[in-house]
């Protein structure tokens, strides 16, 4: 791009930015000073004319772009946008004012009108600074005049500006405020009235579905929504069909609720414009004679007035009336009611049509109760199976617990997740455990302290008993750690089994009373014994690994760990020019010892070196590892033939003091050790060993219970 083209894509860019706030300055500098006046005068009239039509052609492309554009992308173009929207309309009605003739024109009340506009809709920030420029061109204009009168004027028209601006805001926010509080109060008020109806008719199993979170609550609340709605639309389909066959005057269908007392109108199309929305009781007028009597209630020829029928608000008019009970099983769910005002009693087949009415409607009511529990079964499953595939993907032990916690969120809410394994003595050990102030709990050892986790492992049975927890009463783990579960109200402490063998434990926690049901702790179940043998298999996963990488005697690492650790290390060492030093150690004498005191014995000392090795060697970038037979050696990493020599003279001195009891007396062992240093001694790894094995023979040669570091006098 050239220098010209860049600067005229620059002043296009700029004018596209500022371009309407410099007009609308413009403009309303020409209105303070007098531009649009006088238009008959013939000197202003064009200029005037001009000044105009520039605004309505800069007004309607503003306008235009404004409403072809996509607000919701960003809102500071928006707010822009408006602004000079705003201040075009502003500039315009003052000029229009003074074509009517000034601040005392009859148009007063038009600024009055468009700032309590611009207050309202737009953004809080570009309605402010719109008040602003208006009383700023107000008080131009005042002043301007000349005049104490214009000046007081202006003062007057400002403070009605401020007070129009601000009453309109308050007032607007205000409703704007209870409309939203009245929305949200009828959404809650539906989504509580489809709870209860979901309950009522049995679509949902218990209340304690409500404190359910997530993705299960979400997939409830839609289960729910569209079962309840299947069945109302059903219900008034029937109710109102038999008001049309019938020639009824009234039908309804009254429905229990769940305290058994009362019941409430579900579905009624009628004729009549005194229906009662309020809740009847059980035993009241002829609702409760149908109840009472589990069988249909027919009468005729009642006289005008009568009040034995609760769902109207006064005297009824209705001469005939037939109530049949809603019975599922054995219990009783509502009554279908139908009446007539025109003396026309009932008969047999219209109490078989009700009847059959109700048939149908209960009918419905069990499809979709089964239909939600298979769609709840479905989704159910599909969490067992999304834990399923975490669990069987993961390998290591820690995988699987991470696995096993997060296939625990998606089934249950809760505040505090651990999982405790059990180590080589059989008592657990918290491996993980997630929550607000659980780091102190990892590592933690739980003895057999009475604890629930503790008689889970005993009993391998979940406790406590319906997952209700009193922390007054009832320790999870022990008393050091229970006041991390002070304000927790539910727990769930599963055992993690894998056949017959005890792993660990599972423990769910939440300050949500009552909120592991039956039916969230069985699909748990479900999930850990998938989890059970998932660790089970890491574990023996590890097992392999450590058998592959560790020598069985000793425990320390063995010769292909040793090699693969030293390649690394000398690696990195010719990369950063460090130097790490290798010693080499042999047990002195070590066939004497098996030929004199026998092979469990020469375990031993293996063992009590192998023991002396981790005792010695702390830092965690150094390697001792057991390199075959009597013979040992160690990594030191980032350390010269100095400090090796230090490190190998304290493991000499420490075995050198050690005393083995036997059978055939005491035994003492010591130790050879052969040191060399990298780049100093050998340029490679395979040379790196060489000169080592020859130092430790040189220490051999030498007597025996030393360290030597390779010198060229020794050879290769």
């Amino acid at each position: 791009m050239s220098t010209l083209e860049y600067t005229i894509y620059g002043i296009r860019r700029g004018w596209r930015v500022t371009g309407t706030f410099l007009f609308s300055g413009a403009f309303a500098a020409a209105v303070v000073a007098g531009l649009f006046v006088d238009m008959s005068r013939s000197s202003l009239k064009i200029p005037a004319m001009f000044a105009l039509g520039l605004w309505a052609l800069v007004f309607g492309l503003k306008v235009h772009r404004y409403l072809r554009s996509d607000k919701s992308k960003t809102h500071t173009g928006t707010g822009r946008e408006e602004l000079e929207i705003g201040m075009l309309l502003v500039v315009a009605v003052h000029a229009c004012l003074q074509v009517a003739g000034g601040l005392g024109s009859p148009l007063q009340p038009l600024v009055f009108v468009l700032v309590a506009f611009l207050v309202v809709y737009t953004q809080q920030w570009v309605g402010f600074t719109l008040v602003a420029l208006t009383i700023g061109i107000e008080m131009s204009l005042a002043i301007a005049g000349g005049s104490n009168a214009d000046l007081i004027r202006g003062l007057l028209n400002a403070v009605f500006v401020v007070c129009f601006a601000l009453i309109n805001l308050v007032f607007t926010r205000t409703e704007i405020s209870r409309m939203r509080v009245a929305a949200r109060r009828q959404i809650e008020n539906t989504r509580n009235d489809m709870a209860d109806d979901a309950r009522d008719f049995r679509l949902t199993s218990a209340a304690s579905d409500r404190r359910k979170s997530g993705n299960r609550a979400k997939e409830e609340a839609r289960l729910s929504h569209c079962t309840v709605g299947e069945v109302r639309r059903s219900m008034y389909h029937h109710v109102d069909l038999l008001k049309r066959t019938m020639g009824l005057h009234t039908c309804l269908l009254m429905w229990i609720e769940g305290n058994g007392d009362t019941l409430r109108r579900l579905e009624c199309v009628t004729d009549a414009t005194d229906i009662s929305s309020r809740k009847v009781d059980r035993g009241e007028g002829v609702i409760g004679a149908v109840l009472r009597n589990r069988a249909p209630v027919c009468l005729k020829g009642l006289r005008t007035g009568y009040s034995g029928i609760p769902y109207y608000e006064g005297d009824s008019a209705v001469t005939d009336f037939l109530g049949v009970p809603i019975i599922e099983g054995e219990s009783l769910r509502g009554v279908l009611c139908a009446d007539r005002n025109d003396n026309r009693p009932f008969g047999d087949v219209e109490k078989e049509n009700l009847n059959a009415a109700v048939e149908s409607i209960l009918q419905i009511i069990s499809n979709e109760r089964i239909f939600s529990q298979l769609q709840r079964a479905k989704f159910e499953q599909g969490k067992l199976l999304d834990a399923s595939e975490s669990l069987t993907r993961a390998l290591a032990q820690d995988e699987v617990i991470e696995a096993a916690l997060q296939a625990a969120a998606r089934i249950a809410s809760y505040d505090i997740a651990v999982i405790t394994t059990l180590d080589k003595k059989g008592r657990q050990v918290i491996a993980k455990a997630t929550g607000d102030d659980t780091i102190a709990l990892e590592g933690e050892v739980i003895g057999d302290n009475g604890s629930l986790a503790s008689s889970v492992q005993k009993n391998r049975h979940y406790l406590p008993y319906k997952g209700i927890f009193d922390p007054k009463q009832q320790v999870i783990f022990n008393k050091k750690t229970q006041k991390i579960f002070g304000r927790m109200r539910s727990v769930l402490v599963l055992p993690l089994i894998a056949g017959e063998e005890m792993l660990g434990t599972l423990t769910l926690a939440t300050a949500a009373p009552s909120a592991y049901t039956d039916n969230i702790r069985t699909t748990i179940q479900v999930m850990i014994n998938q989890l059970g043998t998932a660790l089970q298999n890491a574990m023996m996963v590890k097992h392999l690994e450590e058998m592959a990488t560790t020598d069985g005697l000793t425990g320390l690492p063995n010769r292909r760990t040793f090699q693969e650790e030293l390649n690394r290390q000398t690696a990195q060492s010719t990369r950063f020019n460090t130097e790490t030093s290798v010693i080499l150690c042999d047990v002195d004498k070590f066939k004497n010892v098996n030929d004199t005191f026998g092979h469990p014995v020469g375990d031993q000392v293996l063992k009590a070196f192998g023991d002396t090795l981790r005792r010695n060697v702390v830092r965690d970038t150094d390697l001792p590892a057991r390199y075959g037979g009597e013979e040992f050696t160690i990594i030191c990493a980032g350390t010269g033939t100095e400090g090796a020599v230090k490190l190998a003279e304290k493991i000499r001195m420490d075995l050198e003091g050690q005393v083995f009891h036997t059978d055939k007396g005491d035994l003492r062992v010591t130790i050879s050790m052969g040191v060399a240093t990298l780049p100093i001694h050998a340029r490679n790894q395979e040379d790196l060993l060489k000169r080592a094995d020859t130092a430790l023979y040189a220490a051999k040669e030498g007597g025996r219970n030393q360290v030597r570091v390779w010198d060229k006098a020794f050879g290769e």
